[in-house]
């Protein structure tokens, strides 16, 4: 059996709102399955640079790097080819564009509360990476201080 070796890479995009954190997610098809954008990692291209451009692809949205969350790897089957897929995904900060300009690869960008966005998302190893999101980020306020200090004050009745 011929096995075909695949390297993407993606990102999990925070943008910081007065009460927490909304996350990027992507949807295909009906029922949507919402996951995380990634792609293929093309020739002379880091996993950084090409996570940065598939989420603008698959988004609309361009995102800064934080730092690297976590690689996923799995096995699947296309015809008689067996694959082995390896992505490593990014904790990224939203920096500009609109979910509208996404590409044709996908039926739907969109933001989500973080919570919800965790709660949608089809993959547990892509659950897990919100997990680990969201400890790194309250384990590092500076990263976006404008929640921090949002979420550091206390909340009248």
């Amino acid at each position: 059996m011929r096995i075909k070796y695949e390297v993407s890479a993606g990102g999990l995009v925070l943008r910081p709102h007065e009460s927490g954190f909304d996350a990027l997610l992507i949807g295909r098809g009906s029922p949507r399955i919402w996951t995380l954008p990634k792609g293929h990692v093309e020739a002379r291209e880091s996993n950084e640079q090409a996570a940065i451009r598939e989420v603008r692809e698959e988004t609309g949205c361009w995102g800064e790097i934080l730092t690297r969350l976590s690689e996923i790897s799995y096995w699947f089957y296309v015809g008689k080819a067996k694959h082995k897929k390896s992505v490593t995904f990014f904790l990224m900060r939203y920096l500009s564009g609109d979910t509208a300009h996404h590409d044709h690869e996908v039926d739907e960008a969109r933001w989500f509360e973080v919570r919800a966005a965790r709660k949608a998302l089809k993959y547990v190893n892509e659950k897990r990476l919100v997990d680990i999101a969201l400890e790194y980020v309250a384990a590092n306020p500076a990263l976006f201080p404008e929640t921090a200090v949002a979420l550091a004050e206390p909340k009248s009745s």
